[in-house]
């Protein structure tokens, strides 16, 4: 008898994007057992690849419509580019993946600086949505650059940050320790903000955006502090100008900061984006009528606890009494939590001594190979 294999699986950062990771998933589960039927669903926590998600559930006809809009704007240093965002038909409002226009897979690893990169960019798409007639904006945070607490979105809206003398602050983290006051753009109020978010980092602390995952985007320890010092001080900056007190919101250290920001700044909602995704592509029934469930990313360790798609997943899978398997680049203990969440187990893609660059060159093949190996052993047991 035939099994029904749901794939939903997130990208292999700087390796594979999620419907490559899909498809070698497939690849090797159709490999070991050709009467295996296979359902992909590249996924998204909402950051990276949530665009791709939408338009596949408008072909699945889970989505009544919505198409791609591609305009000008700049990468996090500044750098003109071309990016997409995505309308929708059924209302006016548009869903923008913060990494299209300020993502760490735009900058060169030897280039990447959180002190003096910017969400300018992102900034940039925002306002051609809303120019073009959005009046609500769903954003997408993963995969960010910066550590700037959303600041050059407000810059590009046309709000100001200025510094004691009345200049305008330079881009970046670094400079928010000079703030003095901010200028709110103007029609801000007239648009419902939400921010699809699935971490639960607060702004400041030790879990906080700059020592978490300040490192990952070429921060140096002293960088660290600095860049610490200048969001504490932009948060009590936020809180003299709103009221809103953002420094240990759940979720507010989210893209360097820019879910704490805009939370602070524009009344913008923290949402799941996994869970809104999740409604809009029908995940969980198909869930409920399959009979495994495979689900992927680059790493699999203690940040994937905080809502990342596996997790995400797995809980979903625990829910409805359905095996989950995990498939990742690298795998941390404790495995045992990991089965707690619903992951019935995890498997790395390494099968042998290899370089980073190695695993991220051969990644497909990898977990084909390892999809080939997991599928052979489950059809074993089963006979």
């Amino acid at each position: 008898m035939s099994k029904r294999v749901l794939i939903v699986c997130d990208s292999f950062k700087e390796s594979l994007n999620a419907a490559g990771v899909a498809q070698a998933i497939a690849r090797g589960i159709g490999a070991a057992d050709a009467m295996a039927r296979c359902t992909l669903m590249p996924f998204s926590d909402g950051g990276e690849g949530a665009i791709g998600v939408l338009e596949q559930a408008i072909a699945a006809g889970t989505l009544s419509g919505g198409h791609r809009v591609t305009c000008p704007t700049k990468d996090a240093l500044g750098r003109p580019i071309t990016a997409s965002y995505f309308r929708f038909t059924d209302r006016p409002a548009a869903w923008i993946e913060l990494s299209a226009a300020s993502g760490i897979h735009l900058i060169e690893p030897q280039a990447r600086n959180p002190k003096i990169t910017s969400t300018y960019g992102t900034g940039l798409l925002i306002r051609h949505a809303i120019e073009h007639g959005a009046q609500e904006i769903i954003l997408g945070i993963g995969g960010s650059a910066t550590n700037d607490a959303g600041a050059g979105i407000i810059q590009a809206m046309g709000g100001q940050l200025l510094d004691k003398h009345g200049h305008e602050l330079p881009h970046g983290g670094l400079a928010l320790s000079e703030l003095d006051k901010i200028k709110l753009p103007e029609g801000v109020q007239k648009i419902n903000w939400r921010i699809a978010c699935d971490v639960n980092n607060p702004l400041l602390g030790p879990n906080g955006a700059s020592f978490i995952y300040g490192p990952q985007k070429g921060a140096h320890t002293q960088d660290i502090d600095q860049l610490e010092r200048a969001l504490t001080h932009f948060a009590q900056k936020v809180e003299d100008t709103t009221g809103v007190h953002i420094e240990s919101i759940p979720g507010g250290g989210a893209a360097g900061g820019t879910a704490a920001g805009l939370h602070g700044l524009l009344k913008a909602e923290l949402i799941s984006g996994f869970e809104l995704l999740g409604t809009m592509t029908n995940l969980e029934e198909k869930i409920k009528t399959c009979d495994y469930v495979f689900t992927a990313e680059g790493r699999i360790d203690h940040q994937s606890l905080q809502g990342k798609v596996p997790i995400s997943v797995a809980k979903l899978g625990k829910k409805h009494h359905k095996p989950v398997i995990g498939i990742a680049g690298s795998i941390q203990p404790p495995y045992n939590t990991y089965k707690e969440f619903g992951l019935t187990s995890v498997f790395s893609v390494q099968n042998g001594p290899m370089t980073l660059e190695d695993s991220k060159v051969n990644a497909a093949r990898l977990i084909e190979e390892t999809a080939y190996r997991v599928w052979s052993l489950i059809k074993t047991t089963e006979r």
